[in-house]
């Protein structure tokens, strides 16, 4: 009856996790009321919350409320009047007034420009789009020489992203089956995946693979993908996982004396090589997931920030060519060099 919309795991675990939030400040500002029905109780405290939050604010809220009592209708029966049904409707169709926006005088625009400037100044610096392959080098022999399995376990990290290319995300849930690596893929919901899982055939790297060095390529992968799952549950949750993941390489690069660098761009570096190694616009397309063969031309790292690797060590599934939307701009050098009279 009250169906949800499609979700990622990751999405509906954050509105769970805010809906959290909201029961426990309800509570903290309302301690007469007894909690008899938790979620109930916050949601009618939301509704009737006028001028108290910013529109994107309120929406998000509702969303994190709406999701939570829809799944206690989709597992009990609930009368179509009763106000639990009520209340469902009111978080798509009466949400609260969002505050209202009063006209600020001119010293009060100073004061909030002045704010911004320092807000800004403050502020964290966005993730760089190349990194050189000494400080590559350099983050993976930091995390091996740290006592501790998670952080042989970001090293690892490092290694498979910088080679696959993929987003961060889906480089945490990938599964080996066979000579393939494979991902749920994300973006795929707005248009801007190719598909809905990214796969790499690595069947060529079985004999050789020089970055990882023990034992065997299989092996590694295997116990890697098996310590994901473990350092998940550890941090419960692969959201605060990632957000770990980034701490350290924060610490890892101050402490080595390296420009920030973040998760995300080991993908740039990756796609950086694809370019460098001689793959055209659509087949990066199919490695990464992207929908276009434009969008790692115009968003992602320059060739000359990468390196040339073997082709053959990136196989892929050669029907995804004919999904790729064609929508890179030709150049034609010819007529930049012509002359006009």
């Amino acid at each position: 009856m009250f169906a949800s919309a499609q979700r990622s795991p990751e999405t509906s675990a954050d509105y769970a996790r805010e809906t959290s939030r909201l029961v426990a400040q309800y509570f903290c500002e309302n301690p007469q009321d007894e909690p008899r029905a938790p979620l109930v109780q916050t949601a009618n405290w939301f509704l009737n919350s006028h001028g108290r939050w910013a529109q994107n604010t309120i929406r998000g809220f509702a969303a994190a409320l709406h999701q939570e009592m829809g799944s206690v209708l989709d597992y009990d029966t609930f009368d179509p009047d009763s106000e639990e049904a009520s209340i469902l409707w009111r978080l798509k169709n009466e949400r609260p007034d969002p505050v209202s926006k009063t006209k600020k005088s001119k010293k009060n625009k100073q004061i909030a420009h002045q704010q911004k400037v320092a807000v800004k100044k403050t502020k964290r610096k966005k993730y760089r789009k190349s990194i050189p392959m000494r400080e590559l080098r350099a983050l993976v022999s930091y995390f091996r020489s740290e006592d501790g399995e998670f952080s042989l376990w970001i090293a690892g990290y490092i290694m498979l992203a910088s080679r696959l290319g993929w987003r961060p995300g889906e480089i945490l849930i990938l599964q080996r089956e066979g000579s393939l690596l494979r991902a749920r893929a994300e973006k795929q919901s707005n248009q801007r995946g190719l598909t809905d899982t990214c796969e790499i055939d690595f069947s060529a790297c079985l004999e050789k693979f020089p970055l990882i060095k023990r034992v065997s390529l299989i092996s590694d992968l295997d116990r890697w993908i098996a310590d994901t799952r473990k350092w998940e549950a550890y941090y419960k949750g692969l959201s605060q996982l990632h957000d770990n993941i980034n701490t350290r390489l924060a610490r890892a690069c101050k402490n080595s004396k390296i420009k920030r660098t973040c998760t995300y761009t080991f993908r740039q570096f990756a796609i950086s090589c694809l370019k460098e190694s001689g793959f055209s616009r659509a087949e990066i397309a199919v490695i990464v997931n992207h929908a276009t063969d434009r969008t790692a031309g115009t968003h992602y790292g320059k060739r000359r920030q990468g390196i040339k690797r073997a082709r053959k060590m990136f196989g892929f599934d050669r029907a995804r060519l004919l999904l790729v939307r064609q929508k890179a701009r030709s150049f034609d050098r010819s007529s930049g060099l012509s002359i006009k009279l």
